[in-house]
């Protein structure tokens, strides 16, 4: 099993991205799992996945998927996330 650890700096807005995201976390994915947790203005994401092929898909999808939430968040509330 490979695994990426990702911790990411969002502020304010770390549990508004958080709960956008959490729902994906439920979703049923045959090669990887990813799990979120927010602590203050950190969200962190752990994917782990069966192999570097299936780690590297899992994680393009993760990262674009933390992309567009910070971009509605800005949208929403107005704000530039660092």
């Amino acid at each position: 099993m490979d695994r990426a650890e990702f911790s990411f700096d969002f502020g304010e807005c770390a549990s508004t991205i958080y709960r956008a995201l959490l729902p994906e976390t439920r979703e049923a994915f045959p090669r990887s799992r990813a799990a979120l947790s927010v602590d203050g203005g950190m969200l962190y994401l752990t994917v782990d996945a069966g192999g570097i092929t299936a780690l590297r898909a899992a994680l393009n999808t993760w990262l674009r998927l933390i992309k567009v939430a910070c971009e509605m968040a800005e949208i929403r509330h107005g704000l530039k996330i660092k």
